[in-house]
């Protein structure tokens, strides 16, 4: 049994059992605390998906920005799987995740590396802004005070890694560390068999990204942090040598951050956009999150 099955059906198990009155299913039937998935099923189609929706399927943040205003629960697209998606909003002429996108900080039991895996489908008409191009897509990895924003990365003030899209829809893992090269964050361009991935619009992409906290030695920071990013389940970056943090921060939150920007309205959409996403994944299990043969 998968870890998303097995999830599913311990969760049933325990609902069931409560409304009975009948003791919890024993230790070793309940799945691992660092596993958390969604296929937006559960809810009906045609809403907006609050942070009171997400904390139903297990995911639990202690803010939000765009979630009321800017998702859906979408049934008129294909899903990757099932019948549903979540549907994410891009105004024109609109950036940051106050008025794009939509953005949670969504917790994780602390650990030193964790998997996640999504599926991304831009619309048809998707913009990749004005004159200037970029901007944040789907479920990132993220720890401490996610060190973000054009903040400098000091060791004790977290970190972030999630991917973006570039002129053309180039695509990168855009990631912030202690030794980043100027005010905002680095970042590595995905490439598979020698070319740069470019992201489609109107079909449905697999991002898998792996994140790996560096160890720390009496309060410095060791330069042996990873982050691995796996493209259609083939591999498109691996990023070596990072120190991310010099205090005991770990890894303790997927990062839903999908914004236009950038710092100017010049990264604006030139037309209403839209991204929907499907069967989030995140564990510090390989296994749990590689669904296509390349990435196992």
């Amino acid at each position: 049994m998968t870890a998303r099955a097995l999830l599913a059906s311990t969760l049933s198990s325990t609902v069931l059992l409560t409304v009975l009155g009948a003791a919890p299913a024993a230790a070793d039937t309940v799945p691992s605390p660092t596993y958390r998935y969604n296929t937006f099923e559960r809810p009906a189609a045609g809403g907006a998906y609050t942070l009171a929706e997400w904390e139903k399927d297990g995911w639990y943040a202690p803010h939000e920005v765009g979630m009321d205003e800017r998702t859906l629960i979408d049934d008129s697209v294909p899903a990757h799987t099932g019948e549903k998606s979540l549907r994410v909003f891009y105004p024109e002429g609109k950036i940051g995740p106050r008025d794009s996108g939509a953005l949670a900080p969504f917790r994780l039991t602390p650990a030193h590396e964790y998997h996640l895996s999504y599926w991304a489908r831009l619309s048809e008409d998707f913009s990749w802004g004005s004159t200037s191009f970029g901007g944040k897509l789907g479920l990132g990895l993220a720890g401490g005070a996610a060190c973000s924003g054009g903040q400098f990365c000091d060791g004790e003030n977290g970190f972030t890694s999630r991917m973006i899209w570039r002129r053309d829809g180039r695509a990168s893992v855009y990631y912030y560390h202690m030794d980043k090269e100027g005010k905002y964050g680095d970042d590595a361009v995905l490439r598979v068999d020698g070319a740069d991935v470019h992201y489609p619009r109107g079909e449905w992409v697999n991002i898998v990204q792996r994140l790996r906290i560096n160890t720390v030695t009496d309060g410095r920071a060791n330069p042996d942090g990873e982050i691995e990013v796996f493209y259609n389940g083939e591999s498109a970056a691996l990023v070596t040598g990072l120190r991310l943090v010099s205090n005991d921060d770990l890894v303790d939150k997927a990062y839903f951050s999908t914004f236009f920007g950038g710092s100017t309205e010049k990264f604006a959409p030139a037309t209403g956009s839209y991204v929907w996403y499907d069967d989030l994944e995140v564990s510090t299990s390989r296994a749990d999150v590689c669904d296509l043969p390349g990435c196992r």
